[in-house]
């Protein structure tokens, strides 16, 4: 089994950042590797004003955003707060669903399927 790596995203409120005429603000966010928190750590935006963490995370794991050509700090500080909230709590979701999550197999007819832990370190 394979573990899906992006996820579609829709914005609530899509101001700022180019669409299609007549649709919503779509994109797509990958999975955070531990390199990004590694990397975002040493930035020395991120050092100085913790508040540059979220808008440097959401710069690299955001693949693709409306009609923008390229997703970088810039892109991520034209958002509407409502559309940043949403994208902080959407890189939550995803990233934790992942890790609460365990391919099992029946013993009995070796169906594959994912477990869900109830509370994270129980084994």
């Amino acid at each position: 089994m394979k573990i899906r790596k992006e996820f579609r995203f829709t914005l609530p409120n899509g101001t700022g950042i180019k669409a299609a005429a007549g649709h919503k603000v779509s994109g797509t966010m990958r999975l955070t590797k531990v390199k990004d928190i590694v990397l975002i750590e040493r930035d020395s935006s991120v050092q100085k004003n913790t508040g540059a963490f979220y808008v440097v995370l959401l710069s690299k794991v955001i693949t693709s955003l409306g009609a923008e050509t390229g997703i970088n700090r810039n892109t991520i500080e034209r958002l509407n707060p409502v559309d940043f909230a949403f994208l902080v709590d959407f890189l939550h979701e995803i990233n934790h669903q992942i890790i609460k999550k365990i391919p099992l197999k029946c013993p009995n007819c070796s169906n594959e399927y994912y477990g869900e832990f109830e509370q994270l370190g129980e084994a």
